[in-house]
């Protein structure tokens, strides 16, 4: 009898010793900032203009630790316009091709890349990555008074798995 009431005891004290197990990692995501190499299309002031009946070709998705000698890695980009989802890239540098129609609205739209993502030290995480594309009828409605580049940051919303 003595022996039952041990084992009893034991059983009902574990999950009160799984509970102080547990950590809070998931609150400590990764601090990262992404960027992309295009073509097709350049970005001026954070904009992306595209031509309308042109493909915006994406190059790759990179990501870059804030906390300098730490890496961090992402695992598949998958691609949405105007909410609408168009596919996933899986092998690195994660690249990807939209085609922009005849008949496309002229005017901003949003591409978006969710991204899960990995940083040494943090609780993995899932990233939407957002941009602003301007189509426009035709390359001569592309601003000239800045200086067009073609990699560029975007702002991100970093969530917990």
């Amino acid at each position: 009898m003595k022996k039952a009431f041990l084992y009893l005891l034991l059983l009902a004290s574990l999950p009160v010793i799984g509970l102080t197990a547990c950590s809070d990692d998931g609150d400590d995501l990764p601090d990262v900032n992404f960027s992309l190499d295009i073509a097709g299309g350049v970005s001026i002031d954070g904009v992306i203009y595209v031509v309308e009946g042109e493909d915006l070709v994406i190059n790759s998705v990179s990501v870059t630790n804030n906390e300098s000698d730490k890496s961090a890695i992402i695992t598949a980009a998958t691609y949405y316009w105007d909410a609408y989802r168009l596919g996933t890239s899986a092998v690195p540098p994660y690249g990807f091709t939209i085609h922009i129609a005849e008949g496309t609205a002229i005017g901003k739209h949003e591409l978006a890349i969710e991204c899960p993502v990995y940083a040494v030290d943090k609780s993995p995480a899932v990233a939407n990555v957002f941009y602003t594309v301007q189509v426009v009828e035709s390359a001569d409605d592309i601003p000239d008074n800045a200086t067009p580049t073609t990699t560029f940051e975007a702002r991100s919303h970093i969530l917990p798995y």
